[in-house]
């Protein structure tokens, strides 16, 4: 840890350095576009940045790392967040790359320190500066990051017993970015949830508490080609969801094709499963316009269960910004295979639709518009007993509308509206709110934020209020909320009504940078029955 931390001082230090000579190894990218995976940066140029450089983010003054570089294209970069926070669209971040030097009669050291001194105001000899490139190229490789955490949850109530439980969650996340400097490269993330009253049932197969999401490794032999092997998500094919197996990626321009095979995780305690086998293939292309970028991705896939097949599918993925402050994701999956009374059929058949809008005019203004049509989905092998029985495989549609507005400073309104049906409905299932609020309340320096939601379906009919001041703590490192919800149901079928008062509380302590420590409660109350809920837990980086 304290070797990070070394690097990372020293790091930041040379960063300051080159920031402010005219040497041209700053390059600033502006986020262009937000995905659940990947953050998109637009540059003018990426030449000299390479695949799992750091970018970073000026706050108050100094650069901080804050992205990690996945895929790059000739004016664009697709990145990961190294730490947990909440970039938009229209940030600036940076890159360092080195300036090339030319070892021939031409180059004059003298004359080029003093171009360099002129520029920062800082005096470096010719050695120190070999020295920071050297510091410079040793961060681009060899990264080691990981987080633990460990949480108990505890439901305390006094009307039934039964309703009583203990509960512990750990979690683990490790990364090793070209392990040894080399194209290698480890990660992992995993969970251990579960009572404590069903530990014996637990015991007995770990994996209903155990949940791997990801455990692979990565070889990249160069910048066009790589292979995975283990359990992994590809961003490029994500609804495709966890595979166990083997993947290749070559690229070519602006060109990707992928290839892999193995199964899928057992659908009930998500543990390895040979039996579940699938392949598949997917292409992919990304575009560069001026500031603007496109990318389309077209996969197929065969999923078997005890070598029969379960499901043929297609699935397609978009992604532009070529309207300025407007980003669009669209994606679709289309079946291929249909069997009816032990018939087999090749038939295509629209399975979902999902698209969604972003629209950012200007930083203080936010539109966001989504919609998502899906059937069930008919796995043939797996589910047989259910799908015998479908007669009408119904669509559910629906879509959410919010938008943003920061009219001045410290104050902001937001509200939102929700829809969705099937034909079996009787009615629309409709939610719809908005919240208010403001972040620096005279004399106590706190937050304040006022919301509501409505919510029409179906069962039920209600309304939820709720108010939360929050507070930082800056001499304690630390976060402090105390919040009060009002929720109001009816239901029609059955006549009965719900209403309950609940008093919420949040504290998060940062200890020592690498340490930090949460607490939360949940009290609910209603005219007979009270329910104590608590959350203490704490998570480590290294």
């Amino acid at each position: 840890m304290i070797s990070t931390i070394r690097f990372i001082f020293l790091f930041t230090l040379l960063l300051n350095f080159f920031a402010e000579a005219q040497s041209g190894k700053m390059l600033e990218g502006k986020v262009s576009y937000l995905s659940p995976q990947l953050i998109y940066l637009k540059f003018e140029s990426t030449d000299g940045i390479a695949i799992n450089d750091t970018l970073f983010q000026k706050i108050n003054g100094k650069f901080q790392p804050r992205l990690i570089v996945k895929f790059i294209s000739s004016i664009s970069l697709s990145c990961e967040k190294l730490l947990d926070f909440n970039p938009k669209v229209g940030d600036s971040f940076y890159a360092f790359v080195q300036s090339e030097v030319k070892n021939d009669i031409n180059f004059d050291p003298i004359t080029t320190e003093n171009q360099i001194q002129s520029g920062s105001d800082l005096k470096k000899t010719n050695d120190e500066i070999k020295i920071a490139s050297t510091e410079i190229k040793s961060l681009k490789g060899n990264r080691f990051s990981g987080r633990y955490s460990l949480q108990s949850y505890s439901n305390i109530s006094n009307f039934s017993g039964i309703n009583d439980y203990q509960s512990w969650r750990h979690s683990l996340r490790v990364d090793y970015e070209q392990i040894g400097y080399s194209g290698l490269s480890f990660s992992t993330y995993s969970l251990f949830s579960y009572r404590t009253s069903e530990w014996n049932e637990i015991r007995s197969n770990y994996f209903n508490a155990l949940k791997v999401y990801d455990l692979h490794l990565k070889y990249e032999f160069n910048h066009n080609y790589q292979i995975w092997l283990g359990r992994f998500l590809n961003p490029k094919i994500s609804n495709i969801s966890t595979v166990d197996g083997l993947m290749f990626e070559a690229k070519f321009n602006s060109f990707s094709v992928g290839i892999l095979g193995g199964s899928r995780p057992d659908w009930k305690d998500f543990s390895f499963n040979p039996k579940l086998l699938e392949y598949g293939i997917y292409l992919s292309r990304e575009d560069s316009f001026s500031s603007s970028f496109m990318e389309n991705t077209l996969s197929f896939f065969q999923q078997t269960n005890n070598s029969k097949t379960d499901r043929r599918y297609l699935y397609l993925q978009h992604s532009n910004n070529l309207i300025k402050n407007l980003n669009l994701f669209a994606s679709s999956e289309i079946d291929l295979y249909e069997r009816e009374q032990e018939v087999e059929k090749n038939q295509l058949s629209f399975t979902s639709v999902f698209a969604s809008a972003g629209y950012y005019p200007i930083r203080e203004l936010s539109f966001n518009l989504s919609y998502d049509a899906r059937k069930n989905v008919i796995y043939y092998e797996t589910f047989k007993s259910l799908t015998d029985s479908i007669i009408e495989n119904e669509m559910r549609q629906g879509f959410h509308f919010r938008t943003s507005v920061k009219p001045f400073k410290y104050f902001s309104t937001s509200v939102f509206f929700g829809y969705r049906y099937k034909k079996s409905d009787v009615k629309p299932s409709r939610n719809f709110g908005g919240t208010i609020a403001y972040s620096s309340l005279p004399l106590i320096e706190s937050s304040i934020s006022l919301s509501y939601n409505k919510l029409i379906s179906n069962y039920v009919n209600g309304d939820v209020y709720a108010a939360y001041l929050s507070k930082t703590i800056y001499n304690l490192n630390s976060d402090f909320s105390v919040g009060y919800r009002i929720t109001k149901y009816k239901f029609p079928v059955s006549l009965n009504s719900f209403n309950e008062n609940a008093v919420l509380v949040d504290y998060n302590l940062n200890l020592f940078r690498m340490l930090s420590f949460n607490f939360s409660y949940e009290g609910s109350f209603d005219s007979q029955r009270t329910t104590n809920r608590f959350l203490l837990g704490i998570s480590s980086r290294f």
